[in-house]
């Protein structure tokens, strides 16, 4: 992306600002420059993270061509710089930057194939699957490793916490697929010395299942 765009269009945004709510009006699209931006939509009174955006990614496009509002939230995770596109000047890069054009084709056809994978994969996988994956998202930003390295590990409540927040799995449910997960030898539960719960599985788990 050209200096001159970024000098003309862009602006800093600190982690954990939000830059538009689902059902805000809108008219801009924002293109990331270098950063980090969560896309979340509210589901049975919880807060579903439905892409994770970075460098070059762009969105809230949608308010270009429909007078729709906004059908998602989109907080920024790091510190970024993020271009903020009208409609106007969206025109004239288009009509006048056919490789801009191209990338933004492109970057639609690939979402649209997502959205595809995501909505089939909704229809089969089973709530100990989503459980899973949830894992491997949650360990990401709040999981560590035991005393040999070979474990890993991630706060129980936290872990409970985090499946409510964003997947809408209450804790009692969540407690049934923990228990059948560890029937099946996929993890463990133990303590620390203080008595704080960690759920313990092995890094292979994630890999069985593509999780990484």
């Amino acid at each position: 992306m050209s200096v001159d765009l970024v000098k003309k269009f862009g602006s800093t945004y600190k982690a954990g600002q939000t830059i538009f709510k689902e059902g805000d009006f809108a008219e801009e699209m924002y293109i990331i420059h270098q950063g980090q931006v969560h896309i979340s939509k509210r589901a049975k009174n919880a807060e579903q993270i439905l892409a994770t955006l970075r460098d070059g990614d762009f969105f809230g496009e949608m308010a270009l061509f429909t007078e729709s509002p906004r059908s998602a939230t989109a907080v920024v995770v790091t510190d970024s710089v993020i271009l903020k596109i009208d409609k106007k000047s969206f025109d004239f890069m288009v009509n006048n930057n056919s490789t801009f054009a191209i990338n933004m084709i492109r970057k639609l056809c690939e979402r649209l194939r997502n959205a595809d994978n995501q909505i089939g994969e909704l229809l089969v996988v089973s709530r100990e699957t989503r459980i899973l994956k949830a894992m491997s998202a949650f360990w990401n930003s709040e999981g560590q490793k035991d005393a040999s390295g070979q474990v890993l590990l991630l706060p129980y409540l936290g872990f409970c916490d985090y499946l409510k927040k964003t997947y809408g799995i209450t804790v009692e449910d969540a407690n049934q697929s923990l228990l059948k997960l560890r029937n099946q030898n996929l993890l463990h539960i133990r303590k620390d010395t203080v008595g704080k719960q960690y759920i313990a599985f092995s890094p292979k788990v994630l890999e069985f299942f593509h999780l990484t």
